[in-house]
């Protein structure tokens, strides 16, 4: 150090000062040194920053150099494969960066936008996940998926004071089980609106005589059911079985007012034709006629042409002459001109008003339509000889008139239907023909 130096440094310290002056100076150096350093550390981050700007903005491009209606994706070479020839350069472009336009265009962007989107239809199919301005409509919303299903025609109120039956029916081969789905019912006489409304199923025959009952979720003329019921049915008896749906009220007494019935034959065929869809029958309400002298039967007719099958349902009697605790069943007889082809018998049902609800089959030609007939008669077994109490003839014009040439008629004109009705009963000492 020079000499000069050191003799200023003796002579600064040679000088008495006081020590609070000293403090003070020292403090004063201190903070200078700081605001110093500060200043220092601040010049160099900024010279740092504005260095790095300077870097990437000769990277990027301030014009895109891709077309409008091009997707921007990443551009690499198929030819080369990476990392087999000692070479890890991948080759790719940076996706530019794109500007909104100021909110004075944007209407015009948009009508651009959807331009470009009816031009180009591909753009439908494309799925990138870089996409540019408008291109694809985002949060568009599809009208047709929320569009709630119109009721079908099915649901049609019937015309008239005719009381009418939703439901669906389904069969299960591999099971061998009949899915019964009740759904609704309609057109239920206004006195009816604050009754409980059920409905009874039972398959027939059956040896098991219990029957299934749905109640209805709320009151009114048009009550809903919505409920399911399985019954266990083998594949060899299923063309022989019909299905019974009886829809009853509910007073406040707790007694049950018989409203009608349906009664279903079932077919293999036309469950899988028609499985799981919506069907409606109107019920058959106890006919206005007057009773006959003998009493009358309520009978349901089908033919299928293809099968070479008549179907013959026999419900009800009333009106029988005997006494209320007599045992009486049902004999039909199949005939062609004045031969006895085949004779069947119903189960045994007591009461002057008995109850069948029992379906036979028999084999008839279509050619043989016209000269055959059907003789149902009441009958009491007996341990000798059956007691006849009454009889009716079923049959085209050679053998029937009136009502029971109706009824023949309508099978024949109706293959797809069970047609039903009531017939007067004759007694036994005649046989009815054409008059």
């Amino acid at each position: 150090m020079p000499s000069h130096v050191l003799c200023c440094l003796s002579f600064f310290f040679s000088v008495s000062l006081p020590s609070d002056l000293l403090v003070a100076l020292a403090c004063g150096l201190s903070a200078a040194f700081l605001l110093l350093l500060l200043f220092g550390l601040s010049v160099y981050l900024l010279w740092r920053k504005r260095r790095t700007q300077t870097f990437y903005r000769g990277l990027i491009p301030a014009t895109p150099t891709i077309p409008r209606c091009i997707t921007p994706v990443l551009q690499t070479s198929q030819s080369s494969t990476y990392g087999s020839h000692g070479s890890g350069d991948v080759p790719f472009i940076v996706p530019p960066r794109f500007k909104r336009a100021p909110q004075l265009n944007d209407k015009k962007e948009e009508s651009n936008s959807a331009e470009q989107w009816d031009l180009n239809p591909d753009l439908h199919s494309q799925r990138g996940s870089l996409t540019v301005g408008s291109w694809f409509p985002l949060g568009s919303i599809r009208p047709d998926l929320y569009q709630l299903p119109e009721e079908p025609s099915e649901w049609a109120l019937p015309d008239g004071s005719a009381v009418r039956l939703w439901f669906a029916l389904r069969y299960q081969q591999d099971k061998e089980q009949l899915v019964v789905s009740l759904l609704r019912a309609a057109n239920l006489p206004t006195q009816c609106q604050r009754n409980i409304t059920l409905v009874k199923l039972q398959l027939l025959p059956s040896d098991d005589r219990r029957h299934r009952q749905a109640k209805a979720r709320r009151k009114g003329c048009h009550p809903q059911f919505n409920d399911t019921f399985v019954f266990q049915v083998s594949n060899s008896c299923v063309d022989q079985c019909s299905l019974n749906m009886s829809l009853f009220t509910v007073d406040h007494q707790k007694k049950h007012h018989l409203m009608g019935q349906i009664l279903i034959p079932l077919i293999c065929s036309e469950l899988k034709e028609a499985a799981g869809k919506v069907q409606w029958r109107d019920l058959d309400n106890e006919s206005d006629q007057p009773l006959s002298k003998n009493g009358d039967i309520q009978v349901s007719l089908n033919y299928n042409q293809s099968l070479h099958r008549l179907t013959v349902v026999v419900l009800r009697a009333r009106g029988l002459q005997c006494c209320s605790e007599a045992a009486v069943c049902a004999k039909v007889c199949l005939k062609i001109h004045t031969q006895v082809v085949r004779n069947k018998w119903t189960t045994v049902a007591k009461g002057n008003s008995p109850s069948f609800n029992e379906k036979l089959t028999f084999r008839l030609l279509p050619m043989q339509l016209d000269t055959a007939c059907l003789s149902l008669q009441i009958q009491q077994p007996s341990t000798e000889k059956p007691v006849l109490l009454a009889i009716v003839v079923i049959g085209p014009f050679m053998y029937a008139r009136g009502r029971e040439l109706e009824h023949w008629n309508d099978m024949v004109s109706k293959p797809q239907e069970l047609v039903r009705q009531w017939h007067p009963l004759g007694s036994a000492d005649t046989v009815q023909g054409p008059q």
